[in-house]
């Protein structure tokens, strides 16, 4: 698996893990909902590594693999699962951007100046 995967790399990753790797396997996967034997999976639609998958969809697998309990998803330890980093719906390859992250950086450079600031312009006196 490498580092930083999006998240159709990693759901393609896992319908090829989950059909054995075969291509044509997953390919022929019925999980769509169609068939009452098999449940509807969320990846289906992104098997083939085509669309433009949310993270959403990740958590969406997620909560159903761990009986749509969000606690049980917030402390899952299987990190050997692809989805793992993706499970509480965040992609951690964007971490740091976007525009809160800019946000918070702008507020933070805005507190810096204004700690100095006050840092110079205050002197103690002495008394004595």
């Amino acid at each position: 698996m490498k580092p930083h995967m999006s998240p159709r790399e990693t759901i393609r990753a896992y319908c090829l893990y989950c059909t054995g790797g075969h291509r044509i396997e997953t390919e022929m996967c019925d999980a769509n909902g169609k068939d009452p034997a098999f449940h509807a999976c969320p990846f289906h639609p992104y098997r083939l590594g085509k669309g433009r998958p949310s993270v959403k969809v990740i958590r969406k697998f997620c909560l159903h693999c761990m009986g749509d309990r969000t606690d049980f998803v917030r402390e899952c330890e299987t990190a050997d699962c692809i989805c793992h980093p993706f499970r509480m719906g965040k992609n951690p390859n964007r971490t740091g951007k976007g525009y809160f992250a800019r946000r918070v950086n702008k507020n933070k450079i805005q507190k810096k100046a204004v700690n100095e600031g006050l840092a110079v312009n205050f002197e103690r006196s002495v008394i004595g």
